[in-house]
């Protein structure tokens, strides 16, 4: 009897001290607490540009006839698509740094009339710029903060399946291709005709390089092994969109249009949707991943 006794407390200090093991294991190293996380995002932008000094070729005879002749931007066309890339890197439970590479595509109009007492000229210009978007930012979770240590019954801290979250950050643009499309219209006697609509690639009067920042928030959700994220964001161009050395570069555009380039900065809302993937696992063969 006392035999079997024996047994039994030797097998219970066994179990008792292989779970300690699993459980000083799991607690040695906090870098089990990070996550790394790489996906996909897609969305969509509204953009409005902010003119900082206005150019034009066509003169007004007088002073009080300037405005006629200034470039009236539209919002109407102003809608263009993102997709790419994410990385995030979160450190702690509610502390995310993360960059994307994404494809930004910012369209914008404006318009530009020729007025004339019998007959006038309107000209629209439809513009199109695609960038290599790389944006950095610094994201803060909005959650309760567990424990960072798993118990000793080897149960990993629970995590709320939905967290929202703010973002900051600054972008950085490089510009990899610009097209305008450009139409004269004229009016005579009431009737509207339309001359000709011509493009043109204006990336030589563009700026290469624009720096923009950024403020947003949304939310992650857990599925399954993977997450959807939900953002929204403002974004403030901070530096100049065109050339202002190659302002007067394009002579089509000049003889053609009469039009030159004003100095501007882009202003836009985005949303987007999102899907990420964590690269370290407790266990890959039930594709556990690190959840913080």
């Amino acid at each position: 009897m006392l035999r079997y006794f024996c047994s039994i407390l030797l097998l219970l200090s066994a179990v008792i001290c292989q779970a300690q093991s699993v459980w000083e294991k799991l607690n040695k190293d906090p870098f089990k607490n990070s996550q790394v996380y790489v996906g996909f995002r897609a969305g969509a932008n509204f953009n409005t540009v902010n003119v900082n000094n206005r150019y034009s070729v066509i003169k007004p005879t007088t002073r009080l006839d300037e405005g006629l002749y200034d470039k009236k931007y539209q919002e109407v066309e102003n809608i263009g698509v993102i997709y790419g890339i994410t990385f995030l890197y979160q450190f702690e439970q509610r502390l995310v740094v993360g960059a994307n590479a994404s494809i930004n595509q910012i369209r914008f109009q404006y318009k530009q009339d020729q007025p004339g007492s019998s007959r006038s000229v309107q000209y629209i210009h439809n513009h199109d710029l695609n960038y290599l978007d790389v944006p950095v930012f610094f994201r803060f979770m909005f959650r309760k903060v567990n424990s960072r240590f798993w118990d000793k019954s080897s149960r990993k801290p629970t995590v709320p399946a939905i967290i929202p979250f703010a973002q900051i950050g600054l972008s950085f643009s490089v510009l990899m291709n610009a097209d305008k499309e450009y139409s004269k219209y004229t009016t005579q006697n009431g009737i509207e005709s339309k001359e000709y609509e011509k493009n043109s690639n204006i990336k030589s009067i563009m700026s290469p390089f624009t720096v923009g920042a950024f403020i947003g928030g949304g939310a992650r959700f857990r599925v399954g092994t993977f997450y959807i994220t939900a953002e929204a964001n403002f974004r403030q161009g901070l530096s100049n969109a065109n050339s202002q050395n190659a302002r007067y570069q394009n002579d089509n555009l000049q003889n053609e249009a009469y039009d030159i380039m004003d100095d501007f900065s882009f202003q836009s809302v985005e949303g987007l949707i999102g899907i990420i993937f964590p690269l370290k696992y407790l266990s890959k063969k039930e594709f556990m991943p690190v959840e913080i």
